[in-house]
């Protein structure tokens, strides 16, 4: 309850939720939320608005210009929960299509990251013959308009207008993530998926980062491979349907995206993220909001692990020890002869630098990457061991 009240405060739209503490308090709802989390998550998005409505009613809507008169100039908020702390991690390679819908937790390297885009979740539509407001039609993975207009006498099925004020958006980002390098088999290449960002945790995994994503696998069609260049799947079935004679129902079957002049009907495989942290499973730190605090959070936890006396023995290496930083380069691929330049580097790149805030608001992060070029058999390959 107290991230309910803090919700107005914050100016935030998502309750975080550890596991454990859901499987502490009803272990029989964690197990059913954990194998049936697509089915449950409209629901647990409308139990957080109940609660807000009850406790927090004035932050349930926003003031929008864009707002319907219907609503006396307000439009809902969309709330969101997600889950964090759960038992087990699993790698890219693990995911098959018996894990759709389930909630998971992946491990992962960002590989690219996209702009962040608006995303239409639910769309209110005109029709174009009769002027009847469609409302509140869910968006399935691509821009989906209704089926035909509730009009009894209008039998309008192709021609609507998407109506914006009247709309819902979301923030959307799509993350490509790559399996961890020491999760990968001899021999093999790394697999790759697409992570779905949505809401508060966009922009929160750089190019670089591992991190830890929670949410579910996902079955979309894919668009790139299915359609043919030049020629749009929608035109071709209104084509069909606008030269078929009124109240006569074709007599060839199903024949599926055959007739659309597809081939083949493919999908891949995706993973709508509820929650992304950095993998931090050394430490055990997670860094739930994402805030800058949580760097320090870490830090904090990770002292923690050592004794008084070890902490004491590192202070006196670092403030007594005048060739310290010497033997940390040398400490860096022994085997190799020379090349005390490029051990500096690696061991700057393995410190990392400072976090940043520039007088103009940017934030630059303390990542470092390395980049070795030399001529071959020069011992690139053993230093990036």
């Amino acid at each position: 309850m107290t991230q309910i009240h803090n919700l107005k405060q914050d100016e935030t739209l998502t309750v975080y939720i550890d596991y454990e503490h859901l499987q502490n308090y009803d272990e029989s709802l964690a197990k059913a939320v954990a194998e049936q989390y697509y089915r449950f998550m409209p629901y647990l998005r409308r139990a957080v608005q109940n609660l807000v409505r009850k406790h927090i009613p004035t932050y349930l809507y926003v003031n929008s210009a864009f707002a319907s008169e219907q609503r006396g100039g307000q439009v809902p908020r969309e709330f969101d929960v997600a889950f964090y702390g759960l038992p087990a991690i699993l790698r890219v390679r693990e995911l098959r299509t018996e894990k759709i819908g389930q909630l998971i937790s992946i491990s992962g390297t960002v590989t690219r990251t996209s702009e962040v885009r608006p995303e239409l979740l639910y769309g209110s539509f005109t029709c174009v013959e009769c002027g009847m407001a469609v409302k509140e039609v869910e968006q399935q993975f691509k821009y989906t308009e209704p089926t035909m207009c509730q009009n009894p006498t209008c039998h309008n099925r192709l021609m609507w207008d998407l109506n914006i004020e009247q709309s819902r958006f979301v923030d959307w980002q799509r993350v490509r993530i790559q399996e961890n390098a020491n999760e990968i088999p001899t021999g093999s290449m790394p697999r790759s998926m697409d992570a779905i960002l949505r809401n508060e945790i966009v922009e929160r995994a750089k190019a670089g980062d591992k991190c830890v994503f929670t949410g579910t696998l996902i079955a979309v069609p894919d668009i790139a491979q299915i359609k043919i260049p030049g020629v749009s799947v929608e035109s071709q079935r209104q084509r069909d349907v606008s030269t078929r004679p009124r109240g006569q129902l074709s007599n060839e079957g199903v024949t599926g995206l055959r007739a659309l002049g597809v081939r083949d009907l493919n999908y891949k495989l995706s993973f709508m993220a509820c929650m992304v942290q950095p993998d931090q499973s050394k430490t055990g730190a997670v860094n739930v909001r994402g805030d800058e605090n949580g760097e320090e959070d870490q830090i904090q936890l990770l002292l923690d692990q050592f004794s008084q006396e070890e902490i004491d023995e590192l202070r006196n290496m670092v403030n007594m020890d005048k060739a310290i930083y010497g033997k940390l380069v040398n400490s860096i691929a022994p085997t190799v002869f020379g090349h005390d330049t490029v051990k500096k580097g690696i061991l700057l790149q393995l410190m990392g630098g400072v976090h940043k805030v520039t007088p103009e608001g940017i934030n630059l992060r303390g990542d470092i990457n390395v980049c070795i070029v030399g001529d071959p058999s020069t011992s690139k390959s053993q230093f990036l061991k």
